[in-house]
């Protein structure tokens, strides 16, 4: 089966300002002990930073609860001094076709200036993302933000969004200048309907969502069910620009389907961002959904998998990118053999991505992928 490479790195930028989007799969033969397969990976991320010149800008770690202790200590052994104490969002996913470690993925960044840690003030362990400025501009990248594992799963978002709410506020930015977000949601299909209500509220709160004239500006999203390793309900990453909101463009609907919000998800299907190499695009969790929002092929996983690679090509599409701008992609599996349909459907996809078994936010939604890609042109969408 011709399989994408085990390593990837796509860049992105010039000699000056480069950014690194690396992927990392074990070999899906199972060769090797989870031990050395953990060494490879981050060795091999280790030896692409110092060749690069890069630093960390967000990283994640999928992998079981017992697998994510051996990859936290191989992690820190090879990366030594590139160890910033930042530590990667680590999502726990069940054994797939790699087996206990899915993989890792890191976007980093070879600048003249190194980023800054980010730490939510009056939290014991506050390191929980990194600052990036290069002469007036600024990026933020929040990884695993989480508030407990004691209160309801509802009152947990909520928590996590005042959470959020500070860390921007502590940057001099706020919901406005998010471009992208990441929502790790535990056991997602049981409480998903009080989630989007909890977001909803807090958009509201951040003027993202103005009933009075109608205006909506969301970020790109993903929301899937996948929890931390720490056991919370639900965690978060982002990006954002500080000071930036006006040059980040939502794309509310995008490609062949419609705005998420008309049926109570609050994301953009897209977003585009000036990012230190170049315009890129954020795709947002894209699944088998039709333009008025209903799940198609349902029961069909081919059908599906199809569906929803030809739903995210329509998006790349619309911004003038093809596969060969993809930077970086997940791939989310409801099942075993969903994943190992999707490896057959697209052993040829020349993607960089990682697969993992997860719950997706619909009963009968089984897949679902997204993608980030660059550099978008400048002439910007077609029609």
């Amino acid at each position: 089966m011709n399989l994408a490479p085990a390593n990837e790195v796509r860049a992105l930028g010039g000699p000056r300002i480069t950014e690194l989007y690396w992927t990392g799969v074990p070999q899906p033969d199972g060769t090797g002990t989870l031990r050395a397969q953990a060494r490879a990976l981050y060795s091999a991320v280790g030896m692409a930073l110092r060749a690069a010149g890069a630093r960390i800008l967000a990283e994640r770690v999928f992998a079981t609860v017992e697998a994510m202790k051996v990859v936290a200590t191989e992690r820190r052994l090879a990366l030594g001094d590139l160890d910033d104490g930042v530590r990667p969002t680590r999502i726990v996913v069940a054994p797939g076709r790699a087996g206990p470690f899915a993989g890792v993925q890191v976007h980093a960044v070879s600048c003249p200036t190194a980023p800054e840690v980010v730490r939510l003030q009056g939290a014991a362990d506050g390191a929980c993302g990194r600052r990036l400025q290069i002469g007036q501009d600024c990026w933020l990248a929040l990884n695993e933000v989480v508030a407990g594992n004691s209160a309801p799963p509802s009152e947990q978002a909520r928590l996590m969004f005042d959470s959020v709410s500070s860390l921007l506020r502590q940057s001099g930015a706020d919901m406005k200048a998010v471009a992208r977000t990441w929502l790790w949601l535990k056991d997602i299909c049981d409480w998903y309907a009080d989630f989007n209500a909890v977001r909803t509220a807090f958009f509201k709160r951040e003027r993202l969502l103005q009933s009075g004239n109608g205006h909506v500006r969301l970020p790109a999203s993903t929301g899937i069910g996948l929890g931390s390793a720490g056991g919370a309900a639900c965690a978060l990453d982002l990006i954002a620009l500080p000071g930036r909101e006006d040059s980040i463009e939502l794309l509310e609907a995008g490609g062949d389907q419609d705005s998420a919000f008309k049926y109570g998800s609050a994301f953009s299907r897209a977003a585009i961002a000036p990012m230190p190499g170049g315009r890129t695009l954020f795709v947002s969790g894209t699944a088998a959904v039709d333009a008025q929002g209903r799940t198609e092929h349902v029961g069909q996983v081919e059908a599906q998998i199809h569906a929803t690679i030809r739903h995210v090509r329509s998006l790349l599409a619309k911004v003038d990118c093809g596969d060969e701008h993809v930077l970086s992609a997940l791939v989310y599996c409801k099942t075993p053999q969903v994943e190992e349909s999707y490896h057959a459907i697209c052993a040829d996809l020349k993607w960089p991505r990682l697969s993992m078994i997860a719950e997706i936010c619909r009963p009968d939604l089984l897949f679902e992928v997204e993608v980030v890609a660059g550099p978008v042109p400048r002439r910007g969408r077609k029609g």
